[in-house]
């Protein structure tokens, strides 16, 4: 029996959409916060990504791209995860542009997963233990802003994406540990023993 995770994706979606209005209001209220004219690049920041279902979603962009700009991306991706792996406590220590950045830019901006969407305003999230943790605003929004007003809850989104991570991995039978950067992510594409099958075709109890 094969498993279409198409369910999952589109209610990802809409977690994503609902995430982007809140991120705009916040931002309307520190005078329109924006990245544009920015001249540092955060996606030089090492992000770990926990969650399958958003690895789906970004092969799903990414194999709608033209084979030539996929195998750029992919050589890019190599060169990024070489530097990684030898690197000593490479998130606090690698620093290279993320392989889909180019010119400035997400080459997969409607595809990109939560942590970098959240990225760049002051954040809070409230762990299930009731502990709140605060999350500071890029280099550019303390330059601008001396004091933080106001912060993005965090939470409702992440808890949302956990709630789908749960149900995807109890239809897969999967529930090994997953950590992985976008470099990691889009190198699967390449290999046979990885997870993520083309087409979304997985065997369910795989």
């Amino acid at each position: 029996m094969f498993l279409d995770v198409t369910a999952y994706t589109d209610r990802l979606i809409e977690v994503y959409k609902k995430l982007d209005d809140e991120y705009r209001l916040v931002a309307d209220e520190y005078e329109g916060f924006s990245c544009e004219g920015c001249e540092s690049i955060c996606c030089d920041q090492v992000f770990i990504h926990l969650t399958l279902i958003e690895h789906f979603h970004l092969l799903e962009g990414f194999r709608k791209l033209p084979a030539k700009r996929r195998e750029e991306i992919l050589e890019r991706a190599e060169e990024y995860n070489r530097g990684f792996s030898a690197t000593s406590s490479p998130e606090e220590n690698f620093r290279m542009l993320c392989p889909l950045c180019e010119y400035s830019r997400c080459t997969l901006h409607p595809y990109r997963p939560l942590l970098c969407r959240v990225y760049g305003l002051p954040g809070k999230l409230v762990k299930p233990s009731g502990e709140e943790l605060l999350f500071d605003g890029c280099a550019r929004f303390k330059k601008k802003f001396s004091r933080v007003e106001l912060r993005l809850n965090r939470t409702e989104f992440f808890a949302s994406v956990a709630e789908i991570e749960k149900d995807l991995r109890k239809a897969l039978a999967y529930f090994q540990r997953y950590r992985k950067t976008v470099a990691q992510m889009l190198l699967d594409e390449k290999r046979r023993d990885a997870l993520i099958m083309r087409a979304y075709d997985f065997f369910e109890g795989y």
